[in-house]
């Protein structure tokens, strides 16, 4: 009997698990059993599977690895794909848990399932235009959960498909520029012709300056836990895409002026997104800034980091990813039980939901670098990276110690937004009508704040992943 191969079973069992927890959306448990067992085992598949060799599972041949040819296309699970997958499904795992207490809405699980399905596409596609397709596919899906009981404002998912749709056309302009097929000389200058229009459409998937406005936006309108899962794994497939083109196109991080493009964007991210969560009046868009200014780090841990800097990028992602499932479950917790988010109305809310309120500000912290938390190690080697002029002529623009004391002084903007909501959620008024916590929900943010820690003491525990895909992208 043939193996299973590894597309095959990952998509499967995906759609599989869309379909059958879509029957099953009113019934709140089942839904959640299913969606939860389906991205556990694809996790820890994903994670202990050779990809060189087949496995047998359950008395069955699996061959990970596998490839598959679909339609004349190649599917292939490779060595950065199915670590980046394992992490995905993993975090993933953690959303559905949480929604089955604090519920984001019926249609979140099966349209993030099928949602899944997609983004496992986009890494098994060799074809880098099907790919961006594919992912253009999945943010119109993504639109069923981001208004999923939010009926009345339409502004945070319109921005989303506006903005992710317009890279479309820049991103398959760029990706035919780069054709393999051109002739060597030929091929250069249309590469070098692809650098625009691939800026303008990873900018636009990526939230750079100007385009970031929309996360915010879904971060206010859409339920916490449907924004921290585009936050997180939806805006991970677009950073896996930039690496994969940034692969077949190596010019891209030596030409002079696009590493100091990619500087300057992420510096002016975190500048907005800072002074932004500085002077919000609701958690909602304080969540939202913030993502947008720890976003900025990532950007500029890219270029900061040298020949490291594809690690340093990584590991500042899985850090901001858990930073923000935690703000994204506390942030869930109070909106349930408090029914708003607005400051003014969540005095003594803190007497009656400490562990979300402490979860809260702990995953603000940790977005905004605080030492002792998951972000602090990473924006602490960016820093210095700058600080020591690592980025070559990129930091030509500003003096290095200008831009290391502006990092540090815009990215405390998120803690004068997270003190003002501290305060607030502890006014002397009392807020009686707040149920207690939920039990379940609770103890997630208390393993999330946990895990938090933990990796600002120990930002070691997924180095060695880590630099398995580095080296497969191999760009520097």
């Amino acid at each position: 009997m043939n193996p299973i191969a590894g597309p095959i079973l990952l998509l499967a069992m995906l759609l599989a698990a869309a379909g059958i927890t879509y029957l099953l959306r009113r019934w709140a448990l089942l839904a959640t059993l299913v969606a939860v067992v389906t991205t556990g085992i694809l996790a820890f598949l994903c994670l202990r599977l050779p990809l060189d060799r087949s496995a047998f599972v359950l008395g069955r041949e699996v061959a990970l690895g596998r490839p598959v040819v679909i339609l004349g296309q190649t599917l292939q699970l490779e060595s950065a794909g199915h670590w980046w997958l394992a992490f995905l499904f993993g975090l993933t795992t953690i959303f559905y848990l949480l929604g089955w207490r604090i519920s984001p809405g019926r249609s979140f699980t099966p349209f993030s399932l099928a949602m899944l399905a997609l983004y496992a596409l986009v890494i098994l596609l060799q074809s880098f235009s099907l790919a961006v397709i594919t992912f253009a596919i999945s943010v119109v899906l993504a639109v069923f959960i981001l208004q999923a009981g939010h009926l009345d404002s339409v502004r945070g998912a319109q921005r989303y498909l506006t903005v992710s749709l317009l890279a479309v056309p820049f991103l398959l302009a760029a990706g035919w520029l780069i054709d393999p097929s051109q002739p060597q000389a030929q091929g250069v200058e249309l590469a070098r012709r692809a650098l625009l229009p691939a800026a303008l459409g990873f900018g636009l998937l990526l939230a750079a300056f100007p385009f970031g406005t929309w996360m915010p936006a879904v971060a206010a309108d859409a339920s916490a836990i449907v924004a921290a899962f585009i936050f997180t794994v939806g805006q991970s497939i677009a950073l896996y895409l930039a690496l994969v083109f940034a692969q077949e196109l190596p010019l891209i991080l030596d030409e002079t002026v696009m590493p100091a493009v990619i500087q300057v964007t992420g510096l002016v991210m975190v500048a907005i997104g800072g002074l932004m969560a500085a002077v919000q009046q609701d958690l909602g868009r304080l969540f939202g800034y913030a993502a947008l200014s720890d976003l900025g780090f990532l950007m500029l841990a890219l270029v900061a980091g040298g020949s490291q800097g594809v690690t340093l990028t990584l590991l500042h992602g899985i850090g901001r990813s858990i930073s923000l499932t935690l703000m994204a479950a506390a942030l869930a917790i109070l909106r349930h039980r408090a029914a708003t988010d607005r400051f003014a109305n969540l005095h003594g809310v803190a007497r009656r939901l400490p562990i979300a309120t402490a979860g809260f500000i702990l995953g603000g912290l940790a977005l905004a670098g605080f030492p002792l938390t998951a972000g602090f190690p990473t924006h602490w080697a960016v820093t210095r990276a700058l600080a020591a002029g690592a980025t070559g002529e990129a930091d030509a623009l500003l003096s290095p110690g200008l831009l290391s004391f502006l990092l540090v002084a815009l990215s405390a903007g998120i803690l004068v937004g997270l003190m003002r909501a501290l305060n607030a959620m502890l006014g002397a008024e009392p807020h009686e009508d707040v149920a207690p916590q939920p039990i379940l929900a609770s103890l997630i943010v208390l393993a999330l704040a946990a895990l938090t820690i933990v990796l600002g003491l120990y930002p070691q525990l997924f180095l060695e992943p880590v630099q398995q895909v580095a080296q497969a992208f191999s760009l520097f």
